[in-house]
C-alpha cells in the first residue's frame, strides 16, 4: 500500500448552551489547512502535544487538512463524565489510529479531563451532524472502562 500524501484531522468543538433546544443544536463547519490551535485558547497546550504526538507518525512531506465541527448544544448529558463531573465544553479529535478529548470549563481553570482511546469509527467527517452522539456515546463508554475497578 502506498504512503498516504495528504491526512485529515476531524475536531469536533462542543459547547453547552442552556438555552438551545437539546433536540436542534446549532452546527457549523470550517476546513483549514493550518492548525486551529490559535482559536482554542484554553486547551491550547493539549491539542499542540497530541498534534505533536500524530505528526511524529507521519511521513514528513503529508499535507494535512483539518475539518472543525462547531457544535452548540443544550444536551447536559453531553458534558457529563464518569464520575458525575460537568463541564460546558468538549473538544474531541479524531486522529488516525486514536481519538482524543478534553473535557473543560468556559472560564480559565485547571479543571479539565482529559483522555485518548480506539474508537471504531467508520463515517466521514461530513456525516459528523448526524454522528457526533455516537462519538460522544463511544468516548463516555471508552472514559467508564477505563475507570471500572478491575
Amino acid at each position: 500500500m502506498a504512503p498516504r500524501d495528504k491526512v485529515e484531522y476531524v475536531l469536533l468543538r462542543l459547547t453547552f448552551l442552556p438555552f438551545i433546544d437539546p433536540l436542534y443544536p446549532q452546527m457549523s463547519i470550517n476546513r483549514r489547512k493550518h492548525s486551529p490551535s490559535t482559536s482554542i485558547t484554553q486547551v491550547r497546550d493539549w491539542f499542540d502535544r497530541v498534534m505533536s504526538y500524530e505528526k511524529s507518525k507521519l511521513p514528513v512531506n503529508t499535507h494535512l487538512r483539518y475539518t472543525e465541527w462547531r457544535i452548540l448544544t443544550g444536551n447536559p448529558n453531553d458534558f457529563i463524565v464518569e464520575g458525575g463531573c460537568k463541564f460546558d465544553k468538549a473538544i474531541i479529535l479524531v486522529g488516525e489510529e486514536n481519538a482524543y478529548w478534553v473535557f473543560y470549563h468556559n472560564f480559565p481553570t485547571h479543571r479539565r479531563y482529559e483522555g485518548n482511546g480506539k474508537i471504531n469509527v467508520n463515517f466521514c467527517s461530513c456525516c459528523m451532524p448526524k454522528h457526533y452522539e455516537k462519538i460522544i456515546d463511544y468516548v463516555k463508554k471508552t472514559i467508564s472502562k477505563a475507570r471500572r475497578p478491575a
